[in-house]
């Protein structure tokens, strides 16, 4: 793993609890924006099932790509990947490369999209992009101590948020939401496990980049359940409160959800301040994808400094988000076809790796 402040290749250990942070932040931030939207429109109230199906499968991928990570004690499984099989490790890398790309513009402009249309109505769209992209390429140059320092510091205190706002609500909800509880539409299931398996089992790309002595297995399985559950109690406490007809037809839904949290009569809008939170969750998210793409960019090409490829990385997201998307309508669309991509890099190429990178036979030496 490249560290991208010293522009060397040596970096301090993180621990087993710091990985599992990150894999929530990585997994929380954008997912939490959308989720109920994704699930209500095809699985209805049996949403949660959907989810739980795509943490089960994301979970079998991790475990097989640690494995992977087993054989190459403290290498990257990329590089180790080039070293044998130079062409074919390359050509991975530069694929992986792409989907990141994909991923970090798409959700910057998921980003872009909710802070003009929910809190800054009069400011200009580029103007509101310019300054993401700023951030996010100020905190992926500030390497893996910054990102973890982030995921330290907000993840906790949404654990405290969640609780806050299922305590507030809770006068709100409506059992009847959820209800026929045993009726399961598998069919409907199952497309919301097309749709959102996408989003959970992006986690792949982590271990795939980091280094095998940096990466912690237990943290990536940690990491995995503890987000999966935190996302599957928003889902159902939007369904409960704002309904399911309603999260169908609401662009955000969990924000609506924020929306109806009410501390005092002189704290109407409280969830300015939950937004104040969870937007350096989103930053710390896009920024670790940029991070990793530097990494991999310097993988592929050593000679090239990672740190100097964060900038350029941050602004092809941002440029690319706004060419791919011209408005959400357009994203939610497309996760149709991010599946497709799923597939490949989240479920295809670590199975292509988990063969390929096989451990070989040494031969016997026979005497005489």
């Amino acid at each position: 793993m490249i560290d991208l402040r010293a522009g060397g290749t040596k970096l301090k250990t993180i621990t087993t609890r710091q990985v599992a942070l990150l894999a929530v932040l990585y997994l929380f931030s954008v997912n939490y924006l959308d989720i109920a939207a994704k699930l209500s429109e095809f699985a209805h109230q049996h949403g949660y099932i959907s989810h739980l199906l795509s943490v089960l499968v994301t979970l079998l991928m991790l475990w097989i790509v640690s494995r992977i990570i087993r054989r190459f004690s403290g290498r990257n499984v990329v590089a180790a990947m080039i070293d044998r099989y130079p062409l074919m490790g390359r050509s991975i890398a530069i694929l992986y490369m792409f989907f990141l790309l994909l991923l970090s513009a798409g959700e910057m402009r998921i980003c872009v999209d909710f802070t003009n249309s929910s809190l800054l109505n009069r400011t200009p769209i580029v103007v509101i992009g310019l300054i993401v992209a700023a951030t996010v390429v100020f905190i992926a140059q500030g390497g893996i101590r910054t990102l973890v320092g982030i995921a330290e510091i907000y993840v906790p205190i949404w654990f405290m948020l969640l609780l806050m706002i299922v305590v507030t609500t809770w006068r709100d909800v409506e059992i009847r939401n959820l209800q026929p509880f045993f009726h399961f539409h598998w069919t409907g299931i199952f497309h919301g496990f097309w749709i959102i398996f996408s989003s959970v089992g992006e986690i792949i790309v982590f271990p795939l980049i980091m280094s095998g002595k940096h990466y912690k297995s237990k943290g990536g399985y940690s990491g995995l359940l503890i987000s999966g559950l935190y996302l599957v109690v928003f889902l159902l406490m939007v369904q409960l409160v704002v309904g399911i007809p309603l999260s169908t037809k609401l662009m955000y839904p969990t924000y609506e959800l924020v929306r109806q949290v009410q501390v005092t009569d002189f704290m109407d809008r409280f969830d300015l301040l939950l937004v104040a939170l969870w937007l350096p969750t989103v930053f710390g998210k896009l920024g670790f994808n940029i991070y990793l793409m530097a990494n991999l960019l310097h993988i592929i090409v050593p000679k090239v400094s990672g740190r100097l490829m964060v900038a350029p990385m941050g602004a092809l997201s941002y440029v690319c988000g706004m060419w791919f998307f011209k408005n959400p309508v357009q994203q939610v669309n497309f996760n149709e076809q991010l599946m497709l991509f799923a597939i490949v890099f989240e479920i295809g190429i670590p199975l292509l790796l988990f063969f390929a990178l096989w451990p070989r036979r040494k031969r016997r030496l026979h005497s005489g």
